[in-house]
């Protein structure tokens, strides 16, 4: 099944209703299916199909989540162009996945104009929203009928090629195929209790938000949208739309706990408010509880096995009638259904219940294989299972912990120190807003512990007093050696911070990496 059969799906429950709103106006299910179908018929009629690539370069609109999904219903692979990224990202990514055709906002027109010489590849630029470009949305459909008459994709074929997110490396292109997408979905139901879903976009449509809408598509559910996760737009919408799901990241979430409007805002509605992406501090999961109630939802997962390798539901963040401890709330919840989750030593040997070491994950969400990299591929999908390189362990009540990522552990003086674990300690500090640990060279040490911190608007702290505050409750090895206050951490479109840019801010003047 592609994309367009499960928006067929929704559409079979009730054509009239509305599939997308925004302020720019409402999409019903008739209209949202008809419209996919005309674009993967386009796509069709120029001879475009499985083995190309089209992409999508746009803040978040109705319209270009609807041209990606025309893309995959084709049977193209689709890959997302940050609307925020550099000109130098977006030409990597164009260019480096040899996209042939794109989707696109006129408010793009001129970088588009200037960066097409260095684009061979691509063959056509339509605008979605104007006359730009080579041709626009609606002559580009003209005369398409609504309804689909190409070949369906099969569920072997690439539905997307994501990239990882680079914050510890060179990203690579990911290429998950139709069968992925339609387990997410069928694991997403299965863990998620939501019978009349509306969702909340405010993330990137043409990142991970449009994958969220997916399983609220296929039940017939609403995705309202708004063009950025700004605090106060997010909660007047979930009180104006009486939204019952959202995604944020961290990030995101401390910000909304921090808003003077959350106070007066009804968000009796929420069914489940997911938050992932990043490590979420203990203590302000817990503010969030006590602010949203028993709706806090994660999901752990990474491009390669995306989303739903694992979940801490709602009622696991609670425990006898009363909150989780925290050990419990740091947890990343239990395997999916389907979903095979075992810690291995460097042989690959599994480890008991609580020894920590390599997640390695069996589950049909697992990718296909890294773009046109057989070597990289060969290296983390071996005996049928992906390895993840994330560091954890799983409690002797099932639950899956997370410790770090194998390229983020720092050596100091022959001690491995885990930066997910100091950067709880910093993040439950009340004038801590955000943070992040790398390991920054040291002549005598190897790396130094050393933290980046993003205060509160309107707290203080010194970095004294931040190391004191660590030592106190880590012990001189763990606790940083060097803490710095930067006015903003850098993040990626999704607000996850950057740790790789980080790092190499202290690496640069040395000419190794490790």
């Amino acid at each position: 099944m592609s994309i367009l059969g499960i928006l067929e799906h929704g559409r079979r429950r009730d054509p009239a209703k509305a599939m997308l709103a925004s302020e720019r106006g409402t999409v019903t299910y008739a209209q949202g299916v008809a419209a996919v179908s005309r674009i993967a018929n386009a796509l069709r009629a120029r001879g475009l199909g499985v083995g190309d690539r089209g992409s999508v370069l746009s803040a978040n609109d109705p319209t270009a989540l609807l041209a990606s999904y025309g893309v995959q219903a084709a049977g193209l692979a689709y890959i997302a162009a940050g609307a925020s990224a550099s000109d130098d990202d977006l030409v990597r990514t164009l260019a480096g996945f040899d996209v042939d055709i794109l989707f696109f906002q006129a408010a793009f027109t001129e970088r588009l104009r200037s960066l097409r010489p260095q684009l061979p590849r691509l063959r056509l630029v339509v605008c979605i929203d104007g006359d730009a470009g080579d041709l626009s949305l609606e002559a580009f459909i003209a005369d398409q009928a609504p309804v689909y008459q190409g070949p369906a994709p099969l569920l072997t074929d690439i539905a997307s090629i994501s990239q990882t997110g680079g914050t510890t490396g060179a990203p690579k292109g990911v290429m998950i195929s139709h069968r992925a997408r339609l387990t997410y979905i069928e694991k997403f139901w299965f863990e998620i209790d939501d019978p009349q879903p509306v969702m909340l976009a405010a993330t990137p449509l043409t990142h991970a938000a449009g994958a969220l809408a997916q399983p609220i598509f296929a039940r017939g559910g609403t995705v309202h949208v708004i063009e950025r996760a700004e605090p106060g737009q997010v909660l007047a919408a979930i009180e104006r739309h009486r939204i019952t799901l959202l995604f944020l990241p961290p990030t995101a979430i401390y910000r909304l706990l921090d808003h003077p409007a959350l106070a007066h805002t009804d968000c009796s509605s929420l069914r489940h408010f997911l938050y992932g992406a990043a490590p979420m501090s203990v203590g302000r999961l817990r503010d969030a509880l006590r602010a949203f109630g028993p709706v806090m939802t994660q999901c752990y997962g990474q491009t390669e096995c995306h989303s739903m390798i694992s979940a801490l539901l709602p009622r696991d963040h609670y425990r006898d009638g009363a909150v989780a401890d925290d050990r419990r709330l740091a947890s990343c919840g239990r395997p999916s259904l389907g979903t095979t989750v075992e810690i291995v030593d460097e042989q690959g040997q599994r480890l008991a219940p609580g020894s920590v070491g390599e997640i390695r994950v069996h589950s049909d969400l697992m990718m296909s294989g890294y773009f046109r990299n057989p070597e990289a591929t060969a290296a983390v999908l071996r005996d049928g299972f992906i390895y993840t390189s994330d560091i954890g362990f799983v409690d002797n009540e099932g639950y899956l912990h997370l410790v770090d990522r194998k390229r983020d552990i720092i050596i100091s003086g022959g001690f491995n120190v885990y930066p997910s674990e100091v950067e709880q300690v910093l993040a439950s500090h009340p004038a801590v807003a955000e943070c992040a640990v790398v390991g920054a060279p040291d002549a005598d040490w190897g790396e130094r512990v050393t933290a980046v911190v993003e205060l509160r608007a309107g707290a203080a702290a010194t970095p004294a007093e931040l190391q004191a505050f660590c030592r106190e409750r880590l012990g001189g090895v763990r606790s940083p050696k060097v803490v710095e206050i930067w006015p903003q951490l850098p993040r990626s479109a999704i607000g996850k911070v950057l740790r790789r840019d980080i790092r190499a801010a202290y690496w640069l003047r040395d000419q190794r990496q490790i």
